[in-house]
């Protein structure tokens, strides 16, 4: 698993993502090996998704990426390996909230984490996430 390093506007993050696909068969540091899937990880920045959320998935789709939207950002995912978390939370006062869990290294204004503590914890947040889920009204939870 390679993650990348750009954080920004979705067509932004695509972009990226579709370069470092392009990339990867041609270059050193990825054993000049193509992906077998490239990943987009975009955050829908709930109440109102971003404007330039429905370009970059159409471009994403165009390119062969699969994605994955966070709702509202990618940090509440995050937080779930942690602890359990109830009602809501803006982007910022979520990033804030992770900063304290310093097992991750998450820091909010490099948008940069340590992916291997996670990995142990995953089980437990993903049964928080599914009941964070079967909580929330019908029309929130899709």
């Amino acid at each position: 698993m390679e993650i990348g390093p750009r954080h920004g506007v979705p067509t932004e993050l695509v972009r990226a993502a579709v370069k470092h696909k392009e990339r990867a068969p041609r270059s050193r540091e990825d054993r000049f090996t193509p992906y077998d899937e490239v990943w987009c990880v975009m955050d829908v920045e709930a109440p109102a998704a971003h404007p330039d959320l429905e370009r970059a998935l159409r471009i994403a789709r165009d390119e062969g990426l699969r994605v994955a939207l966070s709702n509202p950002c990618f940090e509440l995912w995050l937080l779930l390996h942690f602890q359990e978390l109830r009602g809501y939370r803006t982007s910022e006062a979520a990033q804030k909230l992770l900063e304290k869990h310093a097992a991750c290294g998450y820091n909010a204004d490099r948008k940069h984490l340590t992916y291997a503590p996670l990995r142990a914890l995953h089980p437990a947040a993903a049964e928080r996430a599914a009941s964070l889920r079967a909580d929330a009204p019908p029309d929130r939870a899709g």
